[in-house]
């Protein structure tokens, strides 16, 4: 599988990164945000995969050329379901894999560049959106991270 890096400078593209806590499956919060906000979210056909897992990230983009703004919706989690031993109380055993472990309660990335606050508190406004945060600085590590 092809492996790209995205290539994020804040200090010169402007890109903020929010954090979602949702009850949402992703194809549904990505459906509410696109008629919330009149955008055209659509899967990209290359997941994000980790090198040393099987486990596959789905990224949904949008480019507004009017408003020159790119939107990527990016999933944090990925959770899978696992067949316990017979000597289990459970026959089955949900796991939950995390794209990056320090943001364990993120379901959701949004990275788009000029973000207003306006357009902050209109995700908020989702219904099942547990909180909708910026990225904290001391977290910004993870824009280098990011590949797709």
């Amino acid at each position: 599988m092809i492996t790209h890096k995205l290539d994020f400078e804040p200090e010169v593209h402007d890109q903020d990164f929010i954090y979602v806590h949702t009850s949402l499956p992703t194809y549904l919060f990505v459906f509410q945000l696109n008629r919330l906000l009149g955008l055209s979210l659509f899967r990209n056909k290359e997941d994000i995969s980790l090198s040393s897992a099987h486990h596959r990230f789905a990224v949904y983009e949008y480019q507004c050329d009017v408003m020159q703004q790119v939107w990527r919706v990016i999933e944090n989690h990925f959770n899978t379901t696992k067949a316990e031993s017979e000597n289990s109380l459970f026959t089955l055993s949900e796991q939950r894999f995390c794209l990056f472990p320090e943001l364990e309660q993120t379901d959701l990335l949004i990275c788009v560049n000029g973000l207003s606050d306006a357009v902050l508190k209109k995700i908020t406004t989702i219904r099942r959106v547990i909180s909708c945060y910026r990225l904290p600085k001391k977290l910004n590590n993870i824009k280098e991270q990011l590949t797709f």
